[in-house]
């Protein structure tokens, strides 16, 4: 994973990734955003005027017996009624709320 902007011409070596199947991915961010954005999270926990960040979840599978079916849908833009797949959860919380991990 390239994280980041480094040098704007980068000498990867391409045909020993291709040779070991190396999926090489660039990740872009911003330095000094977490703090900001986690504030931005609890607000909206807190407040009906934040944004509702649970609706980007649109998928949820219940335990890890689902966890194949579960990677398989959040490998795909969209399911089987043409819903748009944003974020899959595998919920591995029992009954009680205890952690079945």
């Amino acid at each position: 994973m390239l994280v980041g902007m480094g040098h704007p011409i980068q000498t990867i070596p391409l045909g020993a990734a291709a040779l070991r199947e190396v999926d090489i991915v660039g990740v872009f961010r911003y330095s000094n955003t977490y703090p900001e954005s986690i504030e931005i999270v609890q607000a909206s926990k807190n407040s009906a005027d934040g944004p509702d960040f649970s609706k980007l979840v649109t998928h949820r599978f219940k335990g890890l017996d689902e966890a194949v079916k579960a990677f398989e849908m959040a490998g795909k833009t969209k399911d089987a009624d043409g819903k748009l797949v944003l974020k899959v959860v595998i919920d591995t919380l029992g009954e009680g709320g205890e952690s079945k991990l």
